[in-house]
C-alpha cells in the first residue's frame, strides 16, 4: 500500500491483514549527529502487536476502536510491517546494520496494541528480528512500550528478553494514573515499580517512561516534583519522555503549552540526579495521524 507521507517526513501505512482487518505501521525519521562520523541517517518503525488494544487509556485513539476488532497479531504479521517500510524506503539494498545511509536503524513496539498482552508472538518476533539469520537488529537498537503489565515485564526479565524497555506511566499517582488509565487499577505503581527494579536498569540502558503532556491534567510543576521523586525513590536509572498530547478527533484533552512543557522538564533537570534524564519528544506525523496516540483503522 502507499503510505501516508507527513510534511515532516514521516510515513504511515495502513496495511490489511488475511481477514479484512487492519493496522497502522509508522516510519519516524531523524538524524542524530556522531563527531568522529559525521552525520548519521537514524530512524525507527513503530510497530503494531495487535489490532486495537483493551486498555482503554483516555488519551488514546487506539483505546477508541470497537473491541470487537481486537486480535493479536502473529510473529509474521509483525516483522511482515518492517518488512513493508523497508521495502517502500529502498532499505534492503543496505546490508550492513549499522550503514550511515540505512534508513531503518530502530524499532520500537509503540504501535497499536500492548505488545504484553501478545506476549508469545512479540517473543518470537523480536527473536526472528535480532537473529543473524533473521533481520539482525541488536538488541539495543529495540524497545518495547508497555502500559504497565507488570507480570509480561517480569516474563521479559525471566526469559532474557533484554531489549529496552519504556513504560507507559503518564501520572505519578495511583489516583490520578487511574483516572486516566484503567490498567493502574489491577497494577498500581508501587508494583509497576517493583517490577522495574527486578528488570534491571543501568546508565546505558535505562528504562524510558513516556509521560503525555494533558493541559490542566498532569502537566503542573507539583506533579513534575512528584514524578522525580517517585523514580529516584526506587532508585531507577530512569529517561522521562515528556509527549506533548496528540490531538484526535473525539479526544476529551488538550495539549499541554510549550511554556508548560518546558516549565515541567526544567524542574525534572534541576534534582541533577545521575540516575534521572529526562527530554520532549516533539510530535512527528501529526497531520497525517501518525503521532504518538493518534493510531487507529476503521471499524
Amino acid at each position: 500500500p502507499h503510505p501516508f507521507v507527513s510534511e515532516d517526513g514521516t510515513r504511515k501505512w495502513r496495511l490489511e491483514l488475511d481477514d479484512g482487518k487492519s493496522v497502522e505501521t509508522v516510519y519516524i525519521p531523524g538524524w542524530v549527529l556522531d563527531e568522529e562520523e559525521g552525520k548519521a541517517r537514524r530512524g525507527a518503525v513503530c510497530v503494531s502487536s495487535q489490532v486495537g488494544c483493551t486498555l482503554k487509556c483516555k488519551f488514546c485513539h487506539t483505546g477508541s476502536m470497537d473491541k470487537k476488532i481486537l486480535r493479536n497479531l502473529s510473529a509474521s504479521e509483525i516483522i511482515s510491517q518492517i518488512m513493508c517500510a523497508k521495502s517502500h524506503l529502498g532499505d534492503w539494498d543496505h546490508d550492513d546494520v549499522y550503514a550511515a545511509n540505512r534508513s531503518v536503524t530502530h524499532l520500537v513496539f509503540m504501535g497499536m496494541g500492548e505488545p504484553l498482552y501478545n506476549y508469545h508472538n512479540v517473543r518470537q518476533a523480536i527473536g526472528i528480528l535480532t537473529e543473524n539469520d533473521g533481520l539482525r537488529f541488536s538488541k539495543r537498537r529495540i524497545t518495547l512500550s508497555t502500559s504497565g503489565v507488570v507480570p509480561g515485564i517480569a516474563n521479559m526479565a525471566r526469559d532474557g528478553v533484554d531489549v529496552l524497555l519504556a513504560v507507559s506511566l503518564h501520572a505519578p499517582d495511583n489516583a490520578l494514573r487511574s483516572s486516566i488509565m484503567d490498567i493502574n487499577r489491577m497494577f498500581p505503581i508501587e508494583d509497576l515499580m517493583a517490577a522495574c527494579v527486578d528488570f534491571g536498569s543501568k546508565p546505558a540502558k535505562r528504562i524510558t517512561f513516556e509521560y503525555v503532556m494533558l493541559d490542566g491534567v498532569n502537566d503542573s510543576l507539583a506533579h513534575a516534583e512528584q514524578l522525580a521523586e517517585l523514580l529516584l525513590r526506587y532508585k531507577i536509572h530512569a529517561f522521562v519522555n515528556l509527549i506533548p498530547f496528540n490531538p484526535w478527533p473525539g479526544s476529551p484533552y488538550k495539549t499541554s503549552s510549550n511554556n508548560r512543557v518546558h516549565a515541567f522538564l526544567k524542574v525534572l533537570e534541576g534534582y541533577n540526579d545521575p540516575l534521572l534524564r529526562a527530554a520532549v519528544r516533539w510530535p512527528k506525523g501529526r497531520d497525517i495521524g501518525a503521532a504518538c496516540g493518534q493510531l487507529a483503522t476503521p471499524s
